[in-house]
């Protein structure tokens, strides 16, 4: 479960289920729309119990007008028409297209009748009802509301449903207002009462059976599509997937130093713009690394020529007004001179003893594989013996840096021990080395005559170098120093925690 999770959260994985989401969804909206229309289309088919009876309320009072002229009404045509009607067996005309109304069946056990305004029967079918003609009509007790349609129709109402009634059987008896004029307006003429069919139940189960097919045909087209919108996202995302792990490994060759890894790629999308301006980022950064190389040795250089300035070169001066005042005294005062030969052979021991503190400076730390910690603890042994000064050092917490922070803090070492050589005339020098989670700390301290930092500032080449260092990885150094109470210098450099 693990494995898949982490695998959807791949660029990959979120390519993958998108797409099939995507394909899903379409899929879900089309079926969405299927079923509108088809529920538009079974409205259309699936006539309503309103269209139904509407059609009959429209279709009577049309046949019979023409039998009920005002002042004349010709009772036997009326009565040839409803018999007829009557046995055609329809109260509405069939339907022209799918989308028109069923035509209403007569139920021909109820009789059917036209009524004058006053409700006196003027024509009655079938033939066995013809004696009720003349008489006034009587709505049937046994239907609740059968005389309330009526009511509604001789005051020309056309509300359909308050128009008809619903019998016990389903079927509906309908008054149907036949008025002197087309359409609504115009007084009543006649009502006709006829009780037809309910409207045929397979029309309203179409729906529900339509609804039914969509959604199973709705289901084995996601179970095909799904997997085909998977398939689709897992063969986009792989060029995508590869391109990106080409500027990823470039990248982690580039951390590393390793600018020979260029990412080639020759689409013309925003990934390969990316890439170029990638590229043309590790030139540059190349480029910078390169000036830095060279400024750190020149700075190096301006030291090294500084202390041979100071060291080798005087002693070698020394030496040699030692030598020639030897030379001068060797036959006139041979002691004198074998004394003057003495001080000229401390002269190169100290000379020795120099230049080989200053080789062991120009090892980094890094390379010899032990750390800073591990590094300032041999070069403090060194330093120690050379100078003739005690040295005690401590590490707390310690664990491995990176190499820049640790190269840098080393030089910053080597500096200060070699002005505490120098200048302190120090009888003990501390060397302390913290690892804190976010940053190191490197404090040096003497006990020796200390100085007045003031009085030093700007004059400093070595105190300038230093501080320079500890700016470049974003860290301080701080000096604090009296005159009579010693040094104390300590580097702080910001560190990632572990």
């Amino acid at each position: 479960m693990k494995r898949i999770t982490a695998f959807f959260q791949t660029l990959r994985g979120k390519l993958i289920l998108t797409y099939t989401l995507v394909t899903v969804l379409a899929l879900l909206a089309l079926e969405i729309c299927v079923l509108l229309v088809s529920f538009a289309f079974s409205q259309g088919l699936d006539s309503s119990t309103q269209s139904y009876l509407a059609d009959v309320v429209a279709v009577l009072p049309g046949q019979a007008r023409s039998f009920l002229e005002p002042g004349s009404v010709d009772s036997k045509g009326l009565q040839e028409w409803l018999q007829a009607t009557y046995e055609a067996g329809y109260a509405s005309l069939p339907p022209q297209g799918l989308m028109d109304s069923p035509a209403a069946p007569i139920i021909k056990s109820d009789p059917m009748y036209v009524l004058s305004p006053q409700g006196v029967v003027l024509a009655a079918a079938p033939s066995q009802a013809a004696d009720r003609i003349g008489q006034k009509y009587t709505p049937p007790g046994f239907m609740p509301g059968s005389a309330d349609i009526l009511a509604n129709a001789m005051a020309r109402k056309f509300d359909i449903f308050s128009l008809s009634a619903v019998e016990a059987d389903g079927n509906y008896l309908v008054a149907v207002p036949v008025t002197q004029n087309q359409g609504e307006d115009g007084p009543l003429a006649a009502v006709i009462m006829v009780t037809v069919q309910a409207p045929p139940p397979v029309l309203n189960s179409y729906w529900p059976v339509l609804l039914g097919i969509v959604l199973l045909t709705g289901l084995v087209l996601l179970m095909a599509v799904a997997p085909f919108g998977a398939a689709f996202g897992f063969i986009m995302s792989r060029g995508l997937t590869r391109r990106l792990k080409a500027l990823t490994l470039a990248a982690d060759a580039w951390s590393e130093g390793n600018f020979s890894v260029q990412p080639q790629d020759r689409s013309k999308d925003e990934i390969s713009y990316l890439g170029l301006r990638m590229r043309r980022m590790a030139e540059r950064v190349q480029a910078l690394l390169q000036t830095q190389h060279e400024l750190a040795l020149l700075e190096e250089r301006n030291r090294l020529a500084r202390e041979l300035h100071d060291t080798v070169k005087q002693e070698t001066f020394a030496t040699l007004m030692q030598v020639r005042a030897a030379k001068n005294l060797l036959e006139s005062d041979p002691a004198a001179a074998r004394q003057h030969l003495e001080d000229a052979e401390n002269l190169i021991k100290t000379s020795q003893g120099e230049l080989a503190k200053m080789i062991a400076e120009l090892r980094p730390a890094a390379l010899e594989g032990q750390g800073l910690a591990g590094a300032l603890q041999s070069f403090l042994t060194t330093w120690s013996q050379n100078s003739l000064i005690p040295a005690n050092f401590q590490a707390l917490n310690e664990r491995r840096l990176p190499l820049p922070v640790e190269q840098t803090l080393y030089r910053v070492a080597q500096e200060a021990l070699s002005n505490a050589a120098r200048h302190s005339r120090a009888s003990l020098v501390t060397v302390r080395l913290v690892f804190d989670p976010g940053q190191v700390s490197l404090c040096i301290s003497d006990n020796g005559v200390g100085f007045d930092p003031a009085a030093v500032a700007g004059q400093g080449f070595g105190l300038l170098s230093m501080g320079e260092r500890m700016t470049a990885l974003g860290g301080r150094l701080d000096i604090q120093a009296n005159p009579g109470e010693g040094v104390s210098l300590t580097a702080c450099a910001p560190v990632s925690p572990v």
